[in-house]
């Protein structure tokens, strides 16, 4: 702790918080002299020694504190008393009888909010909680008759009015609109912020994009998720998302250069629209910060494919069993007789198991193991005893029945559970925490991979590696493999290894060695472990402040987020972090608890790491100005850099949540004013609808709803009647177009005939000359008058068809002139239309 603690001054209760309320409201003195409580957020003991009124205004900016106070103040009234007596004082408060204290008296009614609005704050929250509860708009219809007979002696009950319809426009025109602006205000104050993103079919059999800002919330003083968008495609091409992308940042009037990093799986097409985002960012003087997909993806992604290499197939064995039971009472209470006939306690059903998904194959296969006595007798006693004329070409019931009547088949799920459990599950349960974990990534993936390697290659090839010297290791360099009885396939299968017979034991070991290998080979390609910026981060961890490396990391990592820190803040940075290592750091900034379990081992809970960072951040000099600045902005970026799409896809579960096969008819704007309310319930209430402080703007908001949504409805008519306008003339112009052609044919014909009678009265000419010096020679004068004829004809026959040539011409060049105004007229309505269509 540090010299010259501040203790806890009670000339601080006469103090006022930034909205001018009373501090005396809720701060009391701690325990000992230099801590204090606060009896709104009830905590312990918080510490004011090191900062004195600092901390205690600290405290005072935090959001949990605010939503309190502020849900308090609706619910109460101040009542200031001219004195009090001394029991009714605050303890340490001024023996000064004559001061002012600001009481709280409870008030149940809604403070400065007319009757209209106490009645559309009702509404309010009960659309809050239908968005987040997942209800149908038509839940709501008959609510205005129901509720005044629920609470016959409430006026605002008997008030209260939402139905399906206004429900609908309620959330998508009015709630939805009001979260997103409040999210994009605060997303707007962060430096930077992170762009999480993934595709699904949802219900309605259409591709849905949705989109998630991860960033550091000046609010909370930490860093959230925070739904963005929904957008619903048909083709999802990398162009075709940069498209959305860049529209929606345009539209929203958000920065792209401001886009630290995509937040990404591993596909070929989001690698390409990561390549096409920082293309446009570059035309900009931006570019993006690339450390790879998701490593939760990957590593799932290498346990299926070490399932896959074994072709044990344990997926469809999971899947049959599943099925088997699935929607069929009368085998579920067959299978219920045949645990009562063995004494038997009947567990939970199978799981539905698919291989999409995360940490679920362990949970799925404990469950088989746990009644794999049961299963047998079901299988293979009850049913071809009691039911074989069901069972008979049954090709499910073959396959489950192969599998049970294996002894090999229960030593491989016990080997897939211990792999879950004890490699798997961990990694892939811990990386889907919202809080931030880059700092621990790197680490995790190479205990992973290391962790994988040691079950089947020897420790001296291993143990005393990291990052690249890991990814160098030879899989299939035998002189390092362990031997049959030496490699990891967990307690409970080794005991069952001895009942297998010898061929058996070799096509298993084989096998093991086979899944291995492929689930090491899959992270070697995959994983990041030569990333030097994964490395780096791991100087965030509040252990590390300490080491010798650490003032090179910063700056290495300083370095690599662009755009941040010039190179005078690089220097300044130096400096700070050469202070912040040395700095006397309270145990209780990063531990949250600490306790011994019943079998005497010690445990430490650990506060998030943005908690940790938050406390050092307002740390003050003598001059009671930040002392941290340059690092402040450092890794308040840092931290938003994404450890996996852990946020989409539990989104995903929301979104089926929401758009059920009973609501395939939503529009995307219902879903996005579902999925924004959800949102905002989550962020501002901690996922309870009734903790959401409902304030004017949002009662505003709810108001101007139905206007917004009857403008809407209106300007979508007057465009499809500009589109069927449009189109009827796109019609017109077609058939235009057509007896343009049409004419162009005819034209074009009779210019082929005038050729022709060109061409003879050429001939007529050029016959008649023949004649003509051949009447000269011989002195015949008829045939000189003939040839004259001749000529003279074959002349006038020129003249005249070149004349009507000509006219042909200029008719051909208007008719093509006609076309080419059409044709632009076409291009401009055809423009028009797709502007309609978008809208």
């Amino acid at each position: 702790m540090p010299k010259n603690l501040t203790k806890f001054n009670t000339s601080w209760f006469s103090r006022v918080d930034s909205d001018n309320n009373p501090v005396q409201i809720w701060l009391k003195s701690g325990s000992t002299e230099t801590t204090f409580r606060c009896s709104l957020c009830q905590t312990n003991d918080l510490n004011c020694g090191n900062q004195g009124w600092k901390a205690i205004e600290q405290h005072m900016s935090n959001y949990k504190h605010k939503n309190i106070l502020n849900q308090w103040k609706q619910n109460t009234k101040f009542t200031v008393l001219s004195s009090l007596s001394p029991s009714s004082r605050p303890a340490n408060a001024s023996n000064s009888s004559s001061m002012s204290v600001p009481v709280l008296e409870k008030n149940h009614k809604d403070k400065l909010l007319s009757s209209e609005d106490q009645i559309t704050k009702a509404e309010v929250l009960w659309s809050l909680n239908v968005a987040q509860k997942g209800f149908s708009y038509s839940s709501c219809n008959e609510l205005n008759e129901l509720f005044p007979l629920m609470f016959p002696d409430s006026s605002i009950a008997k008030k209260f009015s939402i139905q399906s319809d206004k429900m609908s426009y309620v959330i998508s025109h009015g709630l939805g609109p009001y979260f997103k602006k409040q999210m994009l205000e605060d997303v707007k104050k962060a430096d930077k912020f992170t762009l999480i993103f993934d595709e699904q079919t949802n219900n309605q059999n259409k591709k849905q994009l949705d989109m998630f800002f991860r960033y550091w919330c000046n609010e909370k003083q930490g860093v959230v998720n925070r739904f963005y968008k929904s957008v619903v495609l048909g083709h999802a091409y990398a162009t075709t998302l940069r498209d959305v992308i860049l529209e929606s940042f345009a539209t929203d009037g958000l920065n792209l250069n401001k886009l630290l990093m995509l937040g990404r799986d591993n596909p070929n097409v989001n690698i390409s629209l990561e390549n096409l985002i920082n293309t446009e960012m570059k035309k900009q003087g931006g570019c993006l910060l690339r450390i790879g997909g998701c490593s939760i993806h990957t590593v799932h992604n290498a346990f299926k494919s070490g399932m896959t290499s074994s072709k044990w197939y344990v997926d469809n064995f999971c899947l049959d069993l599943y099925s088997w039971f699935k929607c069929s009472p009368a085998r579920q209470e067959d299978f219920q007789s045949v645990v009562d006939d063995i004494d038997s306690a009947l567990e939970k059903t199978i799981l539905y198991f698919c291989i999409t998904r995360w940490v679920l194959m362990g949970k799925v296969v404990n469950r088989i193991l746990i009644q794999w006595e049961v299963l047998c007798d079901y299988f293979l006693r009850f049913l071809p005893e009691k039911q074989s004329s069901q069972i008979q070409k049954n090709k499910r019931f073959d396959n489950i029945k192969l599998v049970l009547s294996s002894n090999l088949a229960k030593v491989r799920l016990n080997f897939v559970l211990f792999l879950c459990q004890n490699i798997f599950d961990r990694f892939l349960t811990f990386f889907q925490c919202e809080e931030p974990l880059i700092h621990l990534l790197y680490k995790e993936l190479t205990e992973l991979y290391r962790n994988i390697l040691l079950a089947f290659l020897k420790p001296d090839s291993v143990q005393q590696k990291s990052g690249s010297d890991l990814l160098n290791v030879d899989l299939e360099q035998s002189s390092i493999w362990l031997s049959d009885k030496e490699i990891r396939i967990g307690e409970q299968t080794r005991k069952l290894v001895p009942s297998l017979s010898f061929d058996e034991k070799k096509t298993f070991y084989e096998d093991i060695r086979k899944i291995y290998k492929s689930i090491g080979a899959y992270l070697k390609k995959n994983l990041p472990l030569n990333n030097m910026l994964l490395r780096d981060l791991q100087v965030l961890n509040c252990s590390s402040r300490t080491d010798l490396s650490s003032g090179d990391q910063i700056v290495r990592v300083a370095r690599a987020i662009p755009n941040l820190l010039n190179d005078s803040d690089i220097d300044a940075l130096e400096n700070e972090w050469l202070l912040y290592s040395i700095e006397v750091i309270d145990r209780s900034w990063f531990v949250k608890d600490e306790y011994v379990d019943l079998n005497g081992n010690n445990h430490v809970k650990y506060h998030r790491i943005d908690d940790y960072w938050n406390k050092v951040f307002v740390i003050l000099t003598d001059k009671g100005v930040p002392k941290y600045p340059t690092m402040t902005k450092l890794i308040k970026n840092a931290l938003i850099i994404s450890h996996g799409n852990a946020d989409v896809e539990r989104g995903f579960s929301i979104n089926s949540n929401i758009v059920t096969e009973n609501r395939s008819s939503l529009s995307e704007s219902s879903v996005n004013g579902l999925r924004l309310v959800h949102d905002g319930v989550k962020f501002f209430g901690g996922g309870s609808a009734h903790k959401v402080v409902v304030n004017t703007d949002m009662i505003n908001a709810v108001k101007r709803s139905s206007s917004v949504y009857r403008e809407e409805l209106m300007a979508e008519k007057l465009s499809i009647a500009l589109f069927n306008k449009k189109n009827a003339e796109k019609e017109t112009i077609q058939n235009e177009k057509q007896q343009h052609l049409e004419d162009e044919k005819q034209l074009l014909n009779k210019q082929k005939n005038l050729e022709t009678q060109l061409k003879e009265a050429e001939s007529l000419i050029k016959e008649g000359t023949n004649r003509l010096e051949g009447a000269l020679k011989s002195g015949v004068l008829s045939e000189v008058y003939a040839a004259n004829l001749l000529i003279c004809g074959g002349r006038e026959k020129l003249v005249c068809v070149s004349e009507q040539q000509q006219q042909l011409t200029d008719e051909l060049d208007k008719l093509r002139l006609k076309r080419k105004d059409l044709f632009l007229h076409e291009q401009s309505i055809t423009k028009k239309m797709k502007i309609c269509e978008q809208k």
